[in-house]
């Protein structure tokens, strides 16, 4: 979640359609092979519905939770709803989410909550409105030329260096100032990041790319689970549209077994021993469980050059906590605050039991939410933050509030909620980056995406001994996608989005139809 949207220059590429069949002829009867997606969320179920909508109707989503939506999970609270994953769709230009969205009046900006927030250092000094301007200026005017980093360099050294360079000319910015609010940018841009950006790598982030347009865009009160709704063609009397008795919920993948003779994969879950044997698994898990199960998951190992991947590639821990007032105590076009910390401050802060509150980089208000603010939690204290009891969490947040805007007369919330995407085992985390590993290593989002393959004897198809009732014809042999990949962390240039997963799974539903099609 950034606050300041990095506008980079970059090469336009146009969404792929999320349902348009290809120009070639395909290969199928009986509605096709049979495919297994592990993962119900955005790129699970986008590759779900192309697949359907091509006539492969052998098509099974195994999820480990009991709801779909991934990383996607909108909930009541408050006066309607609130999203405690992704929250915003991110841009309108080449933005597939956008475009499924933009004739259905599902959205609107968020920007002036992400814009107009004050400056609060930690004594309750709000800083005066020319020199927050100032700041944030020099912050955006870092974007307003292509980033050029060189090899090896940090993200937050590349930030820290041009930051300084501009705001050193601002006689109306003390040097102390300036610090405090860079400190506080740093664990803003840290959302993106695991432990902070000193992790992230400035050429990995030129890789992505920002799609023109409002980058901060709300689903008004319906929350994101609307997009999914229009994704699979949801009704008030189908919740699951066109995935209907396709889902097996709570369902946990213990094992892929790929490396068949027959060019199959058996898929081993933890309900009761079932198992199902594919010709196509689909594996959408975020990259948190593969970083964790990878070694164990797949039989035979997986290929050193997705293992590397799979290692370097970072992957975020992020918190959001949200508190319910019994009335605003706020003026009605207060937007919400930054945290900036005195020197003082933080030091004797980091000696305490609430060292942890250092990593709420502000609260803000919510869309739709009146009595509603956000607390947003970044860095190595996510873990920690997600195993405390939910009253300390909350008389934290209160000491935070009431040091920062000590003026007011703050009530008791009524109702906390807080997230727990890191300690969740399904999940281990909120969304990737690229790392400073991932460029030591010269590894990308390529290698994660490459499908694991078999050499098929295509003889041996036609005699029965592959069940295959629809394959590519070809005169001796040809390479069978046996396992693929999609989900955010596969995705190029739109990595940590919505859209980047669901392209994702455009495209492996792409892979599919090309294998079976004759040009």
């Amino acid at each position: 979640m950034c606050l300041f949207p990095l506008l980079r220059k970059r090469k336009r590429k146009k969404s792929s359609a999320p349902l348009e069949g290809p120009s070639s002829v395909l290969y199928i009867q009986d509605g096709g092979p049979k495919i297994i997606i592990i993962g119900a969320g955005a790129a699970g179920l986008a590759c779900a519905m192309k697949l359907l909508d091509n006539g492969f109707t052998h098509v099974r989503i195994l999820e480990a939770e009991n709801r779909i939506g991934g990383r996607i999970l909108t909930i009541p609270f408050g006066n309607n709803v609130i999203d405690l994953g992704a929250q915003f769709c991110h841009g309108e230009e080449d933005n597939i989410v956008y475009e499924m969205l933009s004739n259905l009046d599902l959205l609107e900006t968020s920007a002036s909550v992400y814009n107009k927030y004050d400056c609060i250092r930690s004594n309750g000094e709000v800083l005066s409105q020319d020199v927050t301007e100032a700041l944030k200026s020099a912050i955006a005017s870092i974007f307003d030329d292509p980033i050029e980093a060189g090899p090896h360099e940090s993200f937050s050294e590349y930030l820290r260096e041009r930051f300084f360079q501009i705001i050193d000319g601002k006689e109306n910015v003390s040097k102390r100032v300036a610090e405090e609010f860079f400190e506080n940018f740093k664990r803003v841009e840290s959302s993106e990041t695991a432990f902070g950006i000193e992790e992230a790598s400035a050429k990995g982030v030129i890789e992505y790319w920002i799609c023109p347009g409002d980058y901060m865009l709300n689903f008004r009160n319906r929350g994101y689970i609307s997009f999914l709704r229009v994704l699979i063609e949801s009704s008030d009397d189908q919740f699951l549209g066109k995935m209907e008795n396709r889902i097996k919920f709570n369902c946990t993948v213990e094992q892929i077994e790929w490396g068949q003779p027959n060019g199959k994969a058996t898929v081993r879950c933890n309900n009761e021993n079932i198992t199902f044997e594919a010709d196509h698994v689909i594996v959408t898990a975020s990259l948190g469980v593969l970083k964790e199960r990878a070694d164990t998951l797949f039989v035979p190992a997986l290929p050193l050059q997705k293992k590397r991947a799979i290692v370097a590639l970072g992957y975020t821990g992020t918190c959001k906590i949200f508190l319910e007032f019994p009335q605003r105590f706020w003026p009605e076009d207060w937007t919400g605050f930054t945290t900036l910390w005195r020197k003082q401050d933080i030091d004797k802060l980091r000696r305490s039991k609430w060292a942890w509150l250092e990593e709420i980089f502000g609260f803000y208000c919510v869309n739709y939410q009146p009595r509603v603010l956000l607390g947003w939690i970044v860095g190595p204290y996510v873990l920690k933050i997600e195993s405390l009891p939910r009253d300390v969490i909350q008389m934290g947040c209160m000491k935070l509030l009431r040091r920062f805007l000590h003026s007011w007369l703050i009530p008791e919330p009524i109702a906390i909620c807080v997230t727990n995407w890191h300690s969740n085992p399904n999940f281990r985390g909120a969304y990737s980056f690229r790392s400073m590993l991932t460029e030591e290593l010269g590894v990308s989002a390529e290698q994660l995406a490459d499908p694991l393959v078999v050499v098929m004897d295509n003889q041996k198809c036609h005699d029965g001994s592959d069940s295959d009732s629809t394959s590519k014809k070809s005169e001796t042999t040809f390479i069978k996608p046996v396992v693929q990949f999609a989900g955010e962390a596969t995705s190029c240039h739109y990595y940590s989005t919505v859209h980047g997963a669901v392209e994702s799974g455009f495209r492996e539903a792409d892979r599919i139809l090309q294998y079976y099609s004759h040009e």
